[in-house]
């Protein structure tokens, strides 16, 4: 878990660095491998809270053009903003609910709170910045196509050439239908 503590706090910037192992990140995605960094500041101006955190973590993928596994930094920068109210937290409607529908909403801690966790905030905003198209860093300058041609050679361009001059309906003219 990831936690800041909070109690006692004066007023003022407090500076945060953090190196929490993987491992105690419930929720992060499984690519990620090694120790999160957390750095950044929180500023407390009486009972309101604003962290605001920079988070570097490396995910650990494969490359989807040839298949080399790869280790790659992810970092994410973000901002939450809490409240201190013990009257306002137990009026909620469901005060140990997390609020999903907007993250970067004011949040409501009890007064008597020692803490801050942002376990899931941290894995959820690494988890974003992973890459849809995961490709290790020696291929990042071509296209899957010249990657191919390279790789493959004129067999890629044969079959390409051929796929392309096929007519995707002619099995359909091959159908007889009996009345």
């Amino acid at each position: 878990m990831v936690r800041i503590p909070i109690n006692g706090l004066s007023n003022g910037e407090h500076p945060i660095a953090l190196v929490v192992p993987v491992t105690e990140v419930d929720g992060i995605f499984p690519e990620f491998i090694g120790d999160i960094r957390v750095s950044g500041v929180l500023h407390k101006t009486g009972k309101k809270l604003v962290l605001q955190l920079a988070v570097q973590g490396t995910a650990h993928m494969t490359c989807d053009y040839s298949l080399e596994q790869f280790n790659e930094a992810i970092e994410a920068e973000f901002a939450l903003s809490f409240v201190q109210d013990t009257e306002l937290y137990l009026r909620q409607p469901n005060p140990q609910q997390r609020i999903d529908d907007d993250p970067y909403a004011l949040r409501i801690l009890r007064e008597d709170d020692t803490f801050v966790d942002l376990t899931s905030d941290i894995a959820e905003e690494l988890s974003v910045r992973l890459p849809i198209k995961r490709v290790a860093p020696q291929f990042r300058h071509m296209s899957f196509a010249e990657y191919a041609q390279d790789v493959l050679g004129d067999t890629a361009h044969v079959h390409q050439t051929q796929t392309r001059t096929d007519n995707p309906w002619s099995a359909l003219n091959k159908i007889r239908f009996s009345d």
